[in-house]
């Protein structure tokens, strides 16, 4: 079956649907989860997450568009890895650019696009002053909340939001320059 027969047959509820999902995504998912998560999830972690992701899909089908099942369960498998991310302990207190890798769930050709979008990311916040690079650092990549990031950096939260809204405008701005 095909990724549009698949979703119909989950929005009809067809657990065999689901099913198969399962068996051909189970390996993209964890991936996703695993890269994001960069060592801060247990193996049960990364596994209770992908089980998480399944269960989003099949609890509301709906929201999916034809055509889109992939990058929706990629969307999906995103946003549980950040919550749990979020749920535990960030084991990593000192944070260098260097060592900042984004999650690589794509194709072999998108993944020199992604290199690209990468260097030119990296480029943006080497330009980025004190705290503000460091605060963009742990907000999107080490997914540390805003308040959390205002505890350890010792700052008023809304000065810590501000930065990260003025920083999202920038990096918006400096990538649409690149076409992105």
């Amino acid at each position: 079956m095909n990724d549009n027969e698949l979703l119909h047959g989950l929005k009809n509820h067809d657990e065999s649907a689901i099913e198969q999902i399962m068996e051909r995504y189970t390996p993209y998912v964890s991936t996703i989860i695993y890269n994001l998560s960069r060592g801060k999830l247990s193996t049960p972690d990364i596994e209770e997450t992908v089980a998480d992701v399944f269960f989003t899909i099949w609890k509301d089908p709906e929201r999916i568009e034809e055509g889109c099942l992939k990058g929706f369960i990629a969307a999906v498998a995103k946003n549980k890895a950040k919550e749990k991310i979020r749920q535990v302990k960030p084991k990593h207190e000192i944070i260098d650019i260097e060592d900042v890798v984004m999650a690589d769930e794509y194709t072999l050709t998108e993944n020199i696009d992604n290199q690209i979008l990468q260097n030119d990311i990296k480029q943006a916040l080497d330009q980025f002053k004190e705290p503000d690079r460091e605060i963009v650092i742990r907000y999107y990549y080490y997914y540390q909340t805003a308040p959390k990031i205002a505890e350890l950096l010792d700052m008023k939260l809304e000065a810590v939001k501000s930065k990260i809204k003025r920083a999202r405008t920038k990096l918006k701005s400096f990538l649409k320059e690149r076409g992105y």
